[in-house]
């Protein structure tokens, strides 16, 4: 169908053509009456496609907005997780770590038994072989075995109870993050005191290889070597999933006189540390100085 407008212009020509009256005139006005005729043959032809056009243009323009208005409902309707649920989920991870180096601390403790077993018996053998020796009844051979055995028997001994200081330590370190969160954030150079720790947030930049600047400080004023507990990475930080790479942490109370004299220091150095009194509440079990910046979480 062809708008009214179109037809207007083509009645409109028509009169227009009626009062011309020369002839000149009247051949223009068959070019033009020829050229209008065309004209509008070519908007019939072209106004379906136009409408059409117009007609799909409002469409898409229907469903874009349909869109926007359901992604805008759906972005509100998503939920987001709530700080309660996060803080939960953390409190749940702690708690599941502290659970964990107690498990692992109880079966060190296990296995210590049998290895202090072997270590008696290691050492009564010995004495039977030496007094054989002094008769002449075995060889010199078999002592120097059984010594060997001997001090085989006291270095697993003397690791399974390294390994279980450092599980006290590492439980005290993760019950400790709980105050360190309450604490919040620190300032450089902040140094905090409650119930269960002390930090202090030295400006200085703390690498393991400055532990040599420590232990020498503590040789000289006490004349007995640091009571290092843990230096650096173990086999219990690897196990519990700690990045213990940058600290050390020594078996001193934070109460003692020696631990008093290294937190002096340390604080005297601007080295970073936190001293735990405490693993459990009411026992000196896990006391500890960790030397360095707090230790983090990793995937095992």
């Amino acid at each position: 169908m062809i708008p009214e407008s179109v037809r207007t212009l083509r009645h409109g020509d028509a009169a227009t053509r009626r009062h011309e009256d020369t002839p000149t005139r009247r051949h223009g006005d068959g070019a033009t009456r020829r050229q209008d005729d065309w004209r509008l043959s070519k908007l019939e032809r072209l106004w379906p496609t136009f409408w059409e056009l117009s007609q799909v243009a409002l469409v898409v323009l229907g469903i874009v907005c349909l869109s926007a208005s359901v992604a805008a409902q759906t972005k509100k309707k998503t939920p987001r997780k709530s700080q309660t649920t996060l803080d939960s989920r953390m409190a749940k991870a702690k708690a599941d770590l502290v659970s964990a180096a107690n498990d692992y601390k109880e079966s060190l403790q296990k296995l210590l038994v049998f290895e202090e077993d072997d270590f008696k018996l290691a050492t009564a053998t010995l004495e039977k072989r030496k007094a054989l020796l002094s008769q002449n009844i075995i060889s010199k051979k078999e002592v120097e075995e059984s010594e060997r055995a001997l001090a085989t028997a006291q270095s697993k001994v003397d690791d399974t109870k390294k390994q279980i200081g450092e599980s006290d330590n590492l439980i005290a370190e993760a019950s400790g993050e709980r105050q360190l969160e309450k604490l919040g954030k620190s300032r450089v150079g902040a140094y905090q005191v409650t119930a269960a720790l002390i930090r202090y947030n030295g400006p200085a930049h703390w690498v393991l290889s400055d532990a040599s600047k420590v232990e020498s400080f503590f040789t000289s004023r006490f004349k007995h070597a640091l009571p290092i507990s843990a230096f650096g990475q173990t086999a219990v930080h690897d196990h519990l999933g700690f990045d213990h790479h940058n600290a050390m942490d020594v078996a001193l109370s934070p109460d003692s006189t020696e631990g008093k004299a290294l937190m002096d220091y340390l604080r005297g150095q601007g080295i970073p540390f936190i001293a735990f009194h405490y693993a459990v509440p009411g026992s000196a079990t896990g006391a500890h100085i960790h030397v360095g910046y707090p230790s983090k979480r990793v995937s095992k």
